[in-house]
């Protein structure tokens, strides 16, 4: 499939052509997660992970698009609430080729990504109730040098250190409000939630943004181990009546630092916010198609040194779509090109650092469809959506 076959919103082959080089189908895909252009590691109906991996010679001309097999496969016994990938992961070294995974009432467990392997388990219980608390959101980053990574679930942030495995716990707990019972109010003191997205600014303040589904953002310095600079909520913007939302399901910083993009669910935009003044609404994407409760993500991929960039989201009309340099301007933005990729929502839509490279993912859950007859009701055979896993070269 080549951008000929695309929908183009504002005559995208003029300046973009997107053609389709490889292809993994699998059966209820629900989201995915790129690590380098050579694996890609998927989520597949909650309970299982699944590693592609390709050969070198992926992106030159063929007259059709490579078919992916899957390389090696990582059951799961509960869903599957977060997952996040060594950030030093490379194929050359098949020691970095790590994932971790936050499963439903189970510790979080690394593993690696090429075999169905457990490296270590890390233990985060409820001082209540003993039970396992599963996070909602994981950050693996590279500026804590891969020896830490962060979490987030109900009003808590963690901070674990890899080596500490089994029940030791955490290196640091940050409740997200002092206490669970009522929320302070004034003062923009905690914010109450799930924790279901964390993101470090690539600048040199390292400051950790943290969104919650109660759509409340708190900004933490120190890499996250700091104190609150501050919280302000999503909610009731201008924005609102224009794009809608109903949580944060993902923080994008923007190459500068500057500004944080906030990806929400049941949500027609991206929010875009101006963190030198904190709490600043300063616009918001339009024309992304994502009125779901899925988790549908976005990437920023940087296009120059002067702080320009990209925005790129898919929908759940099977489209992507671009917005560039939406920084640079006030209130509402609408997409520069949109392409028509998938006959199903595209729930991830990553590019490789090297910008040429993107990766798209499509899939919701399948229900089977039913007869009803004289009184009895048979089910048929589930329906076929386009499952897919699809790399594009601009």
């Amino acid at each position: 499939m080549t951008s000929e076959d695309a929908q183009a919103g504002v005559d995208a082959s003029a300046e973009l052509n997107l053609s389709c080089v490889a292809t993994y189908n699998a059966p209820n895909i629900s989201t995915s997660t790129q690590s380098d252009v050579s694996t890609q590691l998927q989520t597949i109906d909650s309970n299982f992970f699944k590693s592609a991996e390709w050969p070198p010679d992926l992106l030159e001309e063929r007259e059709k698009p490579l078919d992916i097999d899957a390389y090696s496969t990582i059951p799961s016994t509960e869903p599957v609430n977060a997952t996040a990938i060594y950030p030093f992961f490379s194929l050359q070294d098949p020691s970095t080729a790590l994932i971790l995974a936050s499963v439903r009432d189970h510790p979080i467990r690394l593993s690696s990504a090429l075999s169905p392997q457990t490296l270590g388990t890390y233990s985060l219980v409820n001082p209540s109730t003993e039970a396992f608390i599963s996070p909602h959101s994981i950050l693996y980053p590279s500026h804590l040098g891969g020896s830490r990574f962060i979490t987030g679930s109900d009003c808590l942030v963690c901070i674990f250190d890899v080596s500490r495995t089994g029940n030791e716990g955490p290196i640091s707990r940050l409740p997200t409000i002092p206490s669970k019972r009522k929320q302070i109010v004034g003062g923009g003191v905690g914010m109450k939630g799930i924790v279901s997205a964390l993101a470090m600014n690539p600048a040199q303040d390292g400051i950790l943004a943290a969104g919650t589904f109660t759509r409340h953002i708190a900004l933490y310095g120190a890499r996250g181990s700091g104190e609150l600079i501050g919280t302000f909520s999503v909610a009731k913007s201008e924005a609102d009546k224009h794009i809608g939302g109903t949580g944060i399901t993902q923080l994008l910083w923007s190459p500068c630092g500057k500004y944080l993009y906030v990806v929400e669910r049941k949500s027609k935009g991206i929010l875009v916010y101006d963190i030198r003044v904190t709490g600043q609404l300063l616009g918001w994407l339009e024309g992304r198609e994502a009125i779901s409760n899925q988790r549908m993500k976005a990437d920023v991929i940087s296009t120059g040194e002067d702080g320009s960039h990209e925005v790129w989201a898919g929908g759940t009309d099977g489209g992507v779509r671009m917005w560039r340099n939406p920084h640079v301007s006030v209130g509402s933005s609408e997409p520069d090109f949109t392409f028509k990729l998938h006959d199903e929502p595209i729930t991830s839509s990553v590019f490789h650092p090297g910008g040429s490279v993107l990766a798209t993912c499509s899939g919701q859950k399948q229900f089977p469809a039913y007869d009803v007859g004289d009184g009895d009701v048979q089910k048929s055979v589930y329906l076929k959506g386009d499952n897919s896993l699809k790399i594009w070269t601009l």
